[in-house]
């Protein structure tokens, strides 16, 4: 809820509340993606986000009173659910996403009060997470990601894609191996648990080799709770479709 337009969010967060505390991409030039073209980062005030907050648990109220009045008081999930809400679990909330896309770029303590905000708001919270970039997080200091983990962030997200130099530095992702593998590591030092995502098959036909082995060397470095994959697909209007209609990038079979 509350979004104005497209929204992105891990797999694992499909039932999860999703809160808007940044709106956009802060890097947005990776050639793979299309989701925030010609859109600039905004960082939202803390109040704004706390109204956005406040019209949740009213919602929720609203949605436990009507089913307890009408004799539905043991399906309030299944109620919710009709009505378009999918993040209440036993008729509370247990997982919160924080979006959009890089929302540890946002001024730490502002950050810290939103999600403070949340456990007060909905203690009944058990997990809350975010998109991070490896850049910013190479970027913050100890300090202030410990401040973010001691305020209730749980888990970040983060997209390796890969971890060869020369692949990171033709798809655009704005940061080096060794990058990657600091912000990693201090993610898991800060005390976050970490998922890290990579595309197989980015390196097409002509890459496929170090793609494979930059990236172990990454995820070996790091060691994070989860690794996941994330499906390439050649996005029309992305400049990978553009390298892709060159003839610069063969597709992978899928096998």
């Amino acid at each position: 809820m509350h979004y104005e337009g497209n929204c992105i969010r891990p797999p694992s967060e499909a039932y999860s509340l999703l809160v808007r505390v940044t709106r956009n991409c802060s890097w947005n030039r990776c050639e793979f993606c299309c989701m925030y073209r010609g859109q600039k980062l905004e960082i939202r005030p803390v109040e704004e986000i706390k109204d956005d907050i406040r019209s949740m648990k009213a919602h929720v109220d609203a949605i436990k009173e009507w089913a307890w009045a009408n004799g539905h008081g043991d399906r309030i999930d299944q109620v919710a659910r009709a009505n378009g809400v999918m993040w209440l679990s036993g008729g509370e909330v247990k997982n919160v996403f924080i979006a959009d896309s890089n929302s540890v770029i946002m001024k730490s303590e502002d950050l810290a009060k939103s999600v403070r905000f949340l456990y007060q708001t909905f203690p009944t919270i058990e997990r809350m997470t975010s998109y991070a970039r490896a850049k910013t997080l190479v970027k913050k200091s100890m300090e202030d990601l410990r401040l973010l983990r001691d305020a209730g962030l749980t888990r970040l997200h983060v997209g390796l894609e890969t971890g060869d130099a020369e692949l990171l530095e033709i798809i655009q992702k704005g940061a080096t191996p060794e990058e990657m593998i600091l912000g990693g590591k201090k993610a898991l030092e800060a005390g976050f648990e970490l998922s890290e995502y990579i595309m197989p098959g980015l390196g097409g036909q002509e890459m496929w080799q170090q793609h494979a082995r930059g990236t172990a060397h990454v995820l070996n470095e790091v060691n994070p709770h989860f690794i996941r994959l994330r499906t390439l697909y050649v996005v029309p209007d992305t400049p990978l479709a553009e390298r892709y209609e060159r003839g610069q990038f063969t597709r992978q079979t899928t096998e």
